[in-house]
């Protein structure tokens, strides 16, 4: 009988030590998973924010008055902040809590923002021949193992070229499967039929893997002589 009791003690023991522990990690879930929800909701503000301010933008640089300086720093800025934003955001793709349409159109504002930076970009370069565009079109959320492979080559590739040159070079990631009307026309303009594509100054279009000495010659010339740094 004491045996009996010793057990049935040990026992309402371990299922309140239990329930307590499931109650903590419920607690914690829950409020992680409501940063989480503020962040995400933060960043939508932002990308509405965004997009209002890249119209203004646009419509003041048409403005002669503007220095080409200043009008190049503005778009190069720009750009830098909504990749540090967009960045961001791919933290929460993982997430389970987060339906995969929410998150399908946060990335849709990000690109939608891109080709718009895209054409003030194009728009720019007609009067400030100062730098390269490098636009990069990709497929979101691929399940083709190849695909993904291949992109991640290519995303690795970009990211040496503009550390190795970013004053010179506007690198413009854009998501082509998203069903986006602006960018289907992009593609249509700039014959991109396939994934991944880089086109390069609204002219040449890379779509086989290069290394990057062989894209550099494609930015800037067959004469283009690499950097060296000390």
């Amino acid at each position: 009988m004491v045996m009996f009791q010793s057990n049935k003690h040990v026992f309402w023991q371990a299922l309140v030590f239990t329930i307590v522990i499931f109650g903590i990690g419920v607690i914690l879930g829950y409020f992680l998973e409501s940063q989480r929800a503020e962040k995400l909701e933060f960043n939508l503000m932002n990308s509405e924010v965004n997009m209002v301010d890249e119209q203004l933008r646009y419509s003041m640089l048409q403005n002669s008055n503007i220095s080409c300086d200043l009008a190049v720093k503005s778009i190069f800025a720009f750009a830098d902040k909504i990749y540090g934003e967009a960045q961001r955001l791919e933290k929460y793709d993982s997430s389970t809590q987060f339906s995969r349409q929410v998150m399908i159109s946060m990335h849709k504002r990000y690109d939608l923002l891109r080709i718009m930076l895209w054409n003030e970009a194009i728009s720019t370069k007609t009067r400030c021949k100062s730098f390269h565009t490098v636009t990069y079109f990709f497929d979101y959320s691929t399940e083709d193992a190849e695909k993904r492979g291949e992109q991640a080559f290519y995303g690795r590739l970009l990211t040496d070229l503009k550390n190795a040159y970013p004053n010179e070079i506007l690198l413009i990631p854009i998501a082509s499967n998203l069903d986006i009307a602006s960018i289907e026309l992009a593609k249509e303009v700039y014959g991109i039929s396939s994934t991944p594509s880089i086109v390069i100054d609204e002219k040449k279009i890379v779509s086989e893997v290069v290394t990057l000495e062989e894209l550099e010659k494609e930015i800037f010339g067959a004469t283009f002589q690499k950097k060296t740094f000390t």
